[in-house]
């Protein structure tokens, strides 16, 4: 039985696949075996596989009809032998040493799953950013270093635990009697996967040091795309909220959960088309839990997120989506955008708080102008929307 079994969907990503398979094979940890799943794969990954499965025979390599990350990922857990699991996207890759860090933490400590640090790689920009607290574990104070702990120590920061699979190691044993499985047919499947075994179990553990190179806005991704998958937000927090609704601490988290997950629905929301916008409405409606008075607490909220809850109310409600767009603009002026500093011919300047927002003029599409201690804002030449706005917050032009 190897230490470590490391799954690796793979779909279409001949661009990046060498490197991925390249740090995973110069780990120092060498007792590992690679289980490659080639999801129905177009482009050259799979003789990409092949050429490293002949030069190494830790490399398994699975070929399965194209189902999708959740469906190859539980592919790979079915012919997993490793003590531990490990996951690692075939477009990102990992520190030689991240294997073998994790390995001996858990074995060290005898927890079923062990966070690391990641870093995000811009594959604009070619650039890491390692300044996003929810990927290098800054939520967790001092405390949390060498020792067991639950959900029940993160309850005061649980929505900013990061879930994505990637960055930890599982015990394989563990997670089979949890019978965990990532849901099919799905994206943004590593929510529900991470809410499904992270409360089923009193030991976890983490290692600081940033190991996990995740690549973002990459040129065909899924979560790039959007599209009518983003519809599957709505399904993936049901499954979230139904592993957390009968832990003990729910009503503790449970106003920040609807506040988090309902900023990521109206997030994806914002981002389909009109279309799929009446979809998205149509879909959210049947969703009765989010919007039930006697599991969530929204005079609580509506103070503490009043834009998040008027929106998410508003998209399931609203037949006219001009009412939706009519509101949400106001609120972003009022809420977002606060100070007007002054216009240039092709660009208008705005200000919130210390930030300068610049947007460039647009005037067939829209124009905004300030008149009788109200901005008035102009859509196609035929929409006006007035917002009250007073003269005296206008800072001078420097």
């Amino acid at each position: 039985m190897p230490k470590i079994s490391v799954i690796v969907p793979v779909y279409n990503v001949e661009r990046y696949l060498r490197t991925c398979l390249d740090s995973i094979l110069k780990q120092t940890l060498s007792d590992i075996e690679v289980i490659c799943i080639n999801d129905g794969s177009t482009d050259s990954s799979r003789e990409i596989l092949e050429e490293y499965g002949k030069k190494d025979c830790r490399i398994k390599i699975i070929d399965k009809p194209n189902g999708g990350l959740s469906s190859a990922r539980n592919a790979g857990l079915k012919h997993a032998k490793g003590e531990f699991i490990s996951f690692i996207d075939s477009d990102d890759w990992i520190e030689n040493t991240m294997l073998e860090k994790l390995y001996e933490n858990a074995v060290r400590l005898n927890t079923d799953i062990v966070i690391c640090g990641v870093h995000r790689y811009d594959e604009t920009n070619k650039t890491l950013l390692d300044d996003d607290s929810y990927f290098n574990l800054k939520f967790f104070d001092k405390n949390f270093d060498n020792r067991v702990f639950s959900y029940e120590d993160t309850k005061s920061f649980m929505m900013d635990v990061c879930v994505m699979a990637w960055n930890k190691l599982y015990r394989r044993s563990f997670l089979a009697s949890v019978k965990a499985e990532f849901p099919e047919g799905l994206i943004f499947e590593d929510g529900p996967f991470f809410f499904s075994v992270y409360f089923k179990t009193k030991r976890v553990s983490l290692i600081r040091d940033l190991l996990y190179f995740y690549r973002i806005n990459r040129e065909g991704s899924i979560v790039q795309k959007g599209g009518k998958p983003f519809l599957d937000i709505i399904d993936v927090v049901e499954l979230m909220y139904n592993s957390i609704k009968d832990v003990p601490c729910f009503n503790e988290i449970k106003n920040e959960f609807w506040i988090r997950k309902a900023d990521d629905i109206f997030y994806r929301y914002d981002l389909v088309n009109l279309f799929l916008k009446r979809q998205f409405a149509k879909k959210l409606r049947t969703k009765e839990f989010l919007f039930n008075p006697n599991i969530f607490d929204f005079d609580i909220i509506k103070k503490k997120e009043f834009y998040i809850y008027k929106h998410l109310f508003e998209i399931r409600d609203k037949s006219s989506l001009f009412n939706y767009y009519k509101s949400k603009i106001k609120v972003f002026i009022m809420f977002k955008i606060m100070q007007v500093l002054y216009t240039e011919s092709n660009v208008y300047y705005f200000k919130y708080r210390k930030l300068v927002i610049r947007i460039k003029r647009r005037d067939h599409i829209y124009n905004i102008w300030y008149a009788d201690d109200k901005i008035y804002i102009k859509f196609y030449n035929k929409i006006i929307i007035p917002i009250k706005f007073e003269y005296s917050k206008i800072e001078p032009k420097k």
